[in-house]
């Protein structure tokens, strides 16, 4: 099975950089946005031909 579209789908997690390596070097998403955003990380992935607007977002709440 191939994951072709998700649609900014939050998953929290408590080690962006694990999760980003994970999903970006295991499962070969795309890194969409890795950025500051005030005192938060907004770190957003998508499989690759997703599309804009589709991904998954690595929340540290």
């Amino acid at each position: 099975m191939n994951i072709t579209h998700v649609r900014s789908l939050p998953v929290p997690v408590s080690d962006q950089d694990a999760a980003k390596a994970f999903y970006a070097g295991t499962l070969g998403f795309q890194v969409v946005a890795d950025q500051a955003a005030g005192p938060t990380r907004w770190l957003q992935l998508a499989p690759e031909g997703a599309g804009d607007g589709n991904g998954i977002v690595l929340a540290a709440w």
